[in-house]
């Protein structure tokens, strides 16, 4: 077995835990003491547990691994080990189903492993770079649609973006004939392009911990998407985005990303 396939392997398990975890917070989630760490930023002891138990189990089979992680922090390194323990917090927080969480591992700015979880759902999206994507073990592609107006786009906003931005994106998306949805992950967004529910998706100000994943799944499964590190270290905040690649021209005059072809 070689190096990441062992790794895949361990990270497979290691993030299952992590969604059973989460769940049972969700299930109990009125039990948490919710903190505001900035304008509509929530985070409580189930992203501080999840973020633990992932850096737990993965330091143990891969000791002296690097991690980089919302809640934990951490540093860049060659060979990084990337963390998203619930992205889509304010919806696990209010009891919406829409929320996941998220592992990449990095080596030399290239997303060699991305995986998410949707514990309500109970699906696993998995992807190796070259190997392709799945959920729950069946190869998944993005839609086949080259109609914007039969598209939709699956949006992300948050308080550090100047509204007036997010605006004239969706402004843009409209007037190419493009629907969209604000869904509250931006990770599981990513990974429904890679399936096909949508037909793309954008967060105009992202971590790398909430896209860099499902960029890889989304690559594997066909879209056309951008890459965390042209131009940006995995400490820093970028415009990301994905989609079928019979759309990508109208998505980019729409919202100004320049995605990376093949």
């Amino acid at each position: 077995m070689s190096d990441l396939d062992h790794r895949l392997a361990v990270a497979t398990e290691v993030v299952r835990k992590a969604g059973r975890l989460a769940r049972d917070y969700f299930d109990r989630r009125h039990e948490l003491t919710i903190e505001l760490k900035g304008k509509q930023d929530l985070v409580s002891v189930a992203d501080k547990s999840v973020e633990a138990l992932i850096r737990r189990e993965l330091g143990a089979a891969f000791p002296g691994d690097v991690f980089l992680g919302e809640e934990g922090g951490g540093t860049e390194a060659p060979r990084s080990w990337v963390i998203d323990p619930i992205d889509g917090t304010s919806n696990f927080l209010r009891g919406m189903p829409y929320w996941s969480c998220v592992l990449a591992y990095v080596v030399d700015g290239i997303t060699e492993l991305g995986l998410t979880i949707d514990p309500i759902h109970d699906e696993l999206f998995v992807a190796r770079r070259g190997h392709g994507a799945t959920r729950n073990g069946e190869t998944i592609r993005v839609s086949p649609c080259d109609d914007p107006g039969r598209a939709c786009v699956a949006m992300s906003f948050n308080f550090k973006l100047p509204p007036e931005t997010y605006v004239r994106i969706l402004g843009g998306l409209a007037a190419e004939g493009f629907d969209h949805r604000r869904m509250g992950s931006a990770a599981l967004q990513l990974c429904h392009v890679a399936d096909g529910r949508v037909e793309a998706a954008m967060a105009p100000l992202a971590s790398s911990w909430d896209v860099i994943a499902g960029l890889c799944i989304a690559e594997e499964a066909g879209a056309v998407a951008t890459r965390w590190t042209d131009g940006c270290a995995l400490t820093g905040t970028r415009a990301s985005g994905a989609c079928a690649p019979g759309v990508v021209e109208p998505f980019e005059r729409a919202t100004g990303l320049v995605l990376r072809r093949p």
